[in-house]
Parts: C-alpha cells; sequence; structure tokens
C-alpha cells in the first residue's frame, strides 16, 4: 500500500485490476485505519479515473452476497432522484395471500 500511496499522491492512477485488488483488500481488513485515509485523502484531492471506479465496481460485484427475499413482500423503491422531478421510481411484487 506505500509504494501504491506515493504513486497516488504524484497523481497517478490506478489501473482497473490494482483498483479492484484495492478495495477488496480493504474490505478483508489488510490495511490499517491510516492506510485507508490516505487512500481516501487522494482521492479528495483528484477525481476518480474511469479504469479506477471500474475496479471498484468489480470488487463490489465480486463481493455481493445474494438474498432470497422470496418469502416477504418485498418491494423496490429505488430511484436515482437525480432528474429533479421529486419522484420515486418503484416496483411493486404482489403479497403472497
Amino acid at each position: 500500500m506505500k509504494d501504491l500511496l506515493y504513486r497516488l499522491f504524484e497523481h497517478q492512477y490506478m489501473d482497473r485490476t490494482e483498483a479492484q485488488q484495492v478495495l477488496a483488500g480493504i474490505a478483508a481488513g489488510q490495511y490499517n485505519p491510516e492506510q485507508v485515509s490516505a487512500l481516501i485523502t487522494v482521492f479528495l484531492m483528484r477525481s476518480i479515473s474511469v479504469e479506477e471506479l471500474a475496479g471498484f465496481r468489480d470488487a463490489l460485484l465480486e463481493m455481493r452476497r445474494p438474498a432470497d427475499l422470496s418469502e416477504y413482500g418485498a418491494i423496490d423503491i429505488v430511484g436515482t432522484g437525480g432528474d429533479g422531478k421529486n419522484t420515486v421510481s418503484y416496483t411493486h411484487l404482489t403479497l403472497p395471500t
């Protein structure tokens, strides 16, 4: 992590694989809080590249866990909120009787 942080402080970027490995390492507890704090500081100092963002996405997708909600009357209330129309998108699932 030390070498990576030095590179990032020099305004270099991680490639997709490297970003994926870093986020997976953070989630696995491989880095101490100071290292994670320094990494976050880098991203407050500069923009995240598309490759870095894609790597972070890859790590999140790799770490996801499926959830079986079939026994619940779950509804999806996901909306971006970014359209400025003050609307909420939702999908209604029929509740079992």
